[in-house]
């Protein structure tokens, strides 16, 4: 099979084509899910998958890869093959899809010299061992080698931030040098930037909502250099959700209008997203917008086609009834998924985070504070501790704080502070010699797009009294929670607020998805079987957290909870669907 571009059309063996593709993203789901997802998509008349691939969570820890589980790509790809999909792969490096650095491991910003998604030695030099690690296990799914991917797309949206073309041309020659021989790409959503983000020798595709005729006439007025051809690369379905922000929704109606257009125009499509997923652990990314820092909640539902739980909704038989009108035959009736609410669960046992900090990692001394990044640390939160004594009452200023910081004294909560705050200072009355001062620090989300990601570290980089006297000596713990079997749990105080796991044990009568309604606290995450759920926040509008069935057992079941605050009950309870605050439609 030979998938190209051409004069104007997309082929398949020569013969002009429409791929009908839809967004699921492997790292977004469990394996154990996948083929249900892939069937659906191919059961609505879709014949090609679409999915980025996760530098950040492929290289977590630096030069330490991971293509095992959740992270297994290449059977993502064979399983899409074998229900008779093709496939489009994304690697990057630069993806943005609302996560984390826009898919970059957040250690690179560790790195002295390096300059993001440009011709820059450092970040090249660490591009290509990712790509030399990921692209090898790619090569032999390619269609010229038998396979099913057709097509894979170079760096993303990269006339929204620079126009360095050798650093896109450097990158083409890391495809083919790793043994890439497919259809190669670009895509953009910056129609008066296209030329800046494609090269000459590169077909480009093009990210719109709404209008596809019309923006495919836009689209033709652009002299790229090459003759590209009407393909959507992301026909964006919904739009991402931020915490303490309505939900917005795209009408159903008006996604199948636009499917309409695209089918009457026998152009190209990949849906984004078809199936969001989950932005499980502390995945989820952040925006700046107009300098105000927006961070994502752990759902990636965004509105998509299925929803989080697999779901099919009125979007998936609005476009369902679309393809099949001009594809008819192409469509089946897919099977319905179920979930319910499992009984309510008891915490029993507690220990705090302050009890714990050597159980979670190693302390590391420093003159002065140091961000996550300095440690190698990409996710979680970061724990500063260093005396203060008399003569240190008054005010003090934190230093370069992402994201939001709880300020402890002698054990006493003192105040919380955030990266949106006008100023980033705290007043500290202390009374008592070698009065113990206290800072956790919670990175709630790097900037996943544009110009601010590379001011996106994490942490402090100092904290200062009067404005004028840099604090010193300091005891930092790197807190990734990536690892919670070492807790030594006691019994559950009679009240507690400070920061604290919270654990119970649950049998699960039947294995089906559940979904736990937020813990009765101010914010933090929840762990299931050692599997980190994601975060929680009391701000809305995510009002649940999913739990997919093959993170469940029938007995034994354990359930910790990391509030950073304190729990008004310590009963948890589930429901059967997701919940959201109430949708505020709107057109998009």
């Amino acid at each position: 099979m030979d998938f190209s571009i051409q004069n104007n059309k997309v082929l398949l063996d020569g013969i002009e084509t429409q791929i009908r593709s839809g967004a699921i993203h492997y790292f977004r789901t469990l394996p154990e899910q996948w083929e249900d997802r892939l069937l659906k998509l191919k059961q609505c008349g879709y014949n090609t998958v679409e999915t980025y691939a996760a530098w950040h969570l492929h290289e977590l820890k630096e030069g330490d890869f991971d293509f095992s589980g959740r992270l297994d790509i290449v059977q993502f790809i064979r399983t899409a093959a074998k229900l008779g999909l093709m496939a489009i792969v994304r690697p990057g490096p630069y993806i943005c899809s609302e996560c984390d650095l826009g898919g970059l491991p957040g250690w690179l910003l560790g790195k002295p010299g390096i300059r993001l998604r440009c011709e820059n030695a450092v970040f090249m030099k660490y591009t290509e061992r990712f790509f030399s690690n990921i692209l090898p296990l790619l090569a032999p799914l390619q269609c010229t080698n038998g396979g099913n991917i057709i097509a894979m797309q170079v760096e993303n949206e990269y006339a929204s931030f620079a126009s360095d073309h050798e650093y896109m041309r450097h990158l083409v020659r890391i495809f083919r040098k790793n043994g890439i021989n497919v259809q190669l790409f670009t895509s953009d959503n910056e129609k008066r930037l296209l030329r800046a983000g494609t090269l000459p020798e590169l077909p480009a595709t093009f990210n719109f909502r709404n209008h596809p005729e019309r923006n495919f006439r836009d689209f033709d007025a652009i002299d790229t250099g090459y003759a590209n051809a009407h393909f959507a690369m992301e026909l964006w379905n919904g739009k991402a959700w931020f915490w303490g922000v309505p939900p917005q929704h795209h009408d159903e109606q008006d996604v199948a209008a636009d499917m309409r257009e695209i089918m009457k125009d026998n152009a190209s499509v990949n849906n984004f997203m078809f199936h969001g997923g989950t932005n499980f652990g502390f995945t989820s990314g952040a925006s700046c917008n107009a300098g105000h820092y927006l961070p994502l909640v752990t759902s990636y539902e965004v509105d998509g086609v299925l929803d989080e739980g697999g779901n099919c909704g009125k979007k998936y038989f609005a476009i369902q009834k679309v393809i099949e009108e001009f594809h008819p035959g192409t469509t089946t009736v897919p099977a319905a998924r179920t979930g319910a609410a499992l009984p309510p669960v008891e915490l029993k046992e507690f220990v705090s985070l302050r009890d714990s900090l050597d159980k979670l990692s190693r302390a590391e001394q420093r003159p002065f504070p140091e961000t996550m990044e300095h440690f190698g640390q990409s996710f979680g939160f970061i724990h500063y501790e260093t005396e203060l004594q008399p003569y240190h009452s008054g005010e003090y200023c934190f230093h370069d704080l992402r994201d939001r910081a709880i300020t402890f004294l002698n054990g006493k909560v003192i105040g919380i502070t955030s990266r949106e705050d006008e100023k980033q200072t705290i007043q500290l009355d202390v009374t008592e010699e070698n009065s113990r001062l206290e800072i956790l620090v919670e990175n709630m989300g790097r900037v996943n797009y544009g110009l601010e990601m590379e001011k996106e570290k994490k942490g402090i980089t100092g904290f200062s009294w009067t404005g004028n006297m840099f604090i010193s000596n300091w005891n930092i713990h790197p807190l990734p929670l990536d690892d919670l079997s070492k807790l030594e749990f006691g019994k559950l105080p009679g009240s507690c607020d400070e920061p604290g796991f919270y654990r119970g044990k649950f049998d699960a009568d039947q294995i089906t998805d559940t979904y736990l309604l937020f813990p009765a606290g101010g914010r933090g995450c929840v762990y299931v079987n050692g599997f980190n759920l994601g975060r929680y926040w009391n701000i809305g509008p995510q009002r649940t957290l999913y739990i997919p069935s093959p993170l469940l057992k029938k007995e034994n079941n354990e359930i910790v909870v990391f509030e950073l605050h304190a729990l008004t009950s310590y009963t948890l309870s589930f429901a059967a669907e997701r919940k959201f605050d109430p949708m505020t439609p709107m057109p998009l």
